[in-house]
């Protein structure tokens, strides 16, 4: 009535139920002049009386004319509807249109439940929606998929609408059974991305282990938020064709071949690697994300980087300056990975771009196939330096160094190098764990137990003992500087120098002697390859008598090597300069088995390559032999193999 503009001053309802009296309801509506008066009760009287029969008339209990049973228009009531209920509250009383009974009561105050939240969730997805898009970077959201986009908007809604810290780790599941973990953290701190790959799982000996193959790191331009994806599993080879999905990258390579972009000093030089066959090819081996998501100038950069390593073991660094919009004092990082796990190289390059003083503000990973020789890992991050001294030109050739490195350092030294002592640096990190295996199967012969593997290490890295170790490193470095090698004169003068202060402030019989080792090896050290770039091992080229322990007495070789990398040391011995021999792989199977055999690990190799000497007796050639002592505890099959392949190779 009120819809159709008609006034209605009493309003007259019945009806009746199957089999039962009819039920006649009376309503009084307000007139146009919003009286709300209610009818007289006289009225109301006699219309109950005249519509609703009375006990004595009826034989029907209440609870026949209203079952206990709930239908849609009522509920389960343990007692019956009364008739005598009043139309208005009176002195606090529940009103007519009150629900009594419990499930009512639950169901009203679940829908008040949902619409204050829904409304609350609302407003503040209103507010979270402008924000998100005026303050992430353009790159998310030409990187990063509609549908996540989407989550990470509801997920942050969530947590802002409940009044919490934006931190929360969202895993989800991709059709092609690739895994996506996203980490949401506020604002921005130094380290960030080092302390999240810290919390990454690490189930590389699990059958249920799959690798990680793209990273995405975001931060908000106002700096409140940090959004990093890690993607794990291998994307399936895409059925489309690349010169459709790579169209944008083919086209800036015919311009960059057609001389267009001759004076611009940030584009890669016309190469026969950006020949339009030659880029198709090396495109297939690039998945779709790769392709679509890259910046063509940035993705021929990376490709002059990937033919670098290719087919070998190594790595390469690129640094240049970076142009985006309000980037002041950032920089592009990009390295290039051969066959390293994609995982160990993010943490390693991290963990190194934090020792100098760079903070990490974004950074994308993806794993490109080399065919037979396995396949490259390509970082690209985007770092700003903490302080102004981090962005030398000096500073820069350091970290292209020292990042190249990272894939060969044994774990010992970069526990050293990152955790314990980061004033060392990689190098001289590098020297002393090599020093330090070195000195084992010398010292262990006077006292196996005090100079065991470990308290060797543990003795001389010492606080107390420190910087008498950096030191004798210096000197080593010194000595063999390309740039002003230290002579005989000056090494024995300064070696003096070092032994003095050690005997005047050591008091630790076992530290003297292990100290005064150290010194005794930087002398009898003849050649090292500490300041080749691409090295992937360290090596020495010692004098046979610094491997001669007191009381021995035994024939000289002619040539003593010593080699040291990752989860490796290996040991060359020969007895002519010109020699035949063979190699040796031992993999211990246990860590005590390890340190037992490190301690034998010289004798074994000087009595093999002993033998092949008497056995070449008769040829021109002297005996050789190596033996290449490997760390494989807590790896997986796979990882064995994969490691002592890398063994070899350096």
């Amino acid at each position: 009535s009120k819809n159709r503009g008609v006034n209605v001053s009493h309003l007259r309802v019945s009806a009746r139920l199957p089999d039962r009296p009819k039920i006649a309801i009376m309503i009084h509506a307000a007139t146009t002049t919003m009286s709300r008066r209610p009818p007289p009760p006289s009225a109301v009287r006699s219309l109950l009386r005249s519509r609703v029969p009375s006990a004595a008339t009826t034989a029907q209990p209440e609870d026949r004319i209203f079952p206990r049973k709930r239908t849609m228009f009522s509920s389960a009531a343990p007692e019956p509807l009364k008739y005598q209920h009043q139309l208005h509250s009176v002195d606090g009383e529940k009103t007519s249109w009150q629900a009594e009974h419990n499930i009512d009561i639950q169901r009203v105050t679940q829908k008040a439940i949902i619409h204050e939240l829904t409304r609350q969730q609302a407003s503040t997805i209103e507010e979270v929606v402008p924000w998100f898009l005026s303050s992430m970077p353009p790159s998310y959201f030409r990187q990063v998929p509609e549908s996540f986009r989407m989550d990470h908007i509801k997920a942050i809604s969530a947590i802002k609408d409940a009044n919490m810290d934006l931190h929360m780790n969202l895993k989800s599941h991709l059709p092609d059974g690739r895994q996506v973990l996203t980490f949401v953290r506020p604002g921005t701190c130094t380290g960030r991305l080092l302390k999240l790959v810290g919390e990454l799982p690490w189930n590389h000996n699990s059958d249920e282990y799959l690798p990680l193959s793209r990273v995405q790191v975001f931060t908000s331009e106002d700096d409140t938020l940090s959004l990093s994806m890690f993607v794990y599993g291998e994307e399936e080879s895409s059925q489309t064709d690349v010169t459709v999905s790579g169209a944008r990258i083919l086209q800036y390579a015919q311009k960059l071949q057609d001389g267009k972009y001759e004076y611009d000093h940030r584009v890669p030089k016309p190469s026969n690697a950006f020949e339009r066959d030659n880029l198709i090819h090396y495109m297939n081996s690039c998945s779709e994300t790769y392709l679509t998501r890259s910046d063509p100038r940035r993705f021929l950069k990376q490709r002059e980087l990937f033919e670098s390593v290719s087919g070998t073991e190594g790595m390469a660094v690129m640094v240049e300056e970076s142009t985006m919009d309000d980037a002041t004092d950032q920089y592009w990082v990009d390295i290039a990975v051969a066959n390293s796990l994609p995982q160990v190289a993010l943490e390693n390059a991290t963990r190194l771009l934090f020792l100098h003083d760079f903070d990490v503000i974004r950074s994308h990973l993806d794993v490109v196939s080399d065919g037979d020789n396995g396949n490259v890992t390509l970082l690209r991050m985007v770092v700003s330096p903490i302080s102004s001294a981090a962005a030398s030109e000096d500073a820069f050739e350091l970290l292209k160094r020292e990042l190249k490195r990272t894939k060969w350092l044994d774990p010992a030294t970069m526990d050293l190098v990152f955790d314990q002592y980061p004033w060392l640096g990689v190098t001289r990190g590098e020297v002393i764990t090599a020093l330090c295996s070195l000195m084992h199967p010398i010292m262990a012969k006077k006292n196996a137990l005090a100079f065991s593997k470990a308290n060797i290490m543990d003795t001389v890295t010492r606080s107390r003992y420190i910087g008498f170790t950096a030191a004798i490193v210096d000197l080593f470095l010194d000595r063999f500087n390309p740039d002003g090698p230290l002579s005989d004169e000056d090494l024995a003068m300064r070696s003096r120098e070092i032994l003095a202060k050690i005997d005047a402030d050591v008091e630790d019989t076992s530290a003297t002697e292990l100290l005064n080792k150290m010194v005794h090896i930087v002398e009898h050290t003849l050649r090292t390859n500490v300041y080749m770039e691409d090295r992937y091992a360290l090596g020495l080229r010692l004098d046979p008598r610094v491997m001669v322990a007191e009381g021995e007495e035994r024939e000289a070789p002619y040539g003593v090597y010593f080699a040291h990398g990752r989860r490796f040391n290996a040991y060359h011995v020969r007895f002519r300069d010109i020699s035949r021999g063979g190699m040796r792989l031992v993999t211990p199977p246990s860590a005590e088995q390890y340190a037992i055999e490190s301690a034998r690990h010289f004798d074994e190799c000087y009595g093999l390559a002993f033998a092949q000497q008497l056995k070449n007796k008769d040829i021109p050639e002297g005996g050789s032999k190596a033996v290449n002592l490997i760390d494989t505890n807590g790896l997986s099959e796979s990882g064995k193999t994969f490691v002592m392949r890398k063994s070899v190779k350096a």
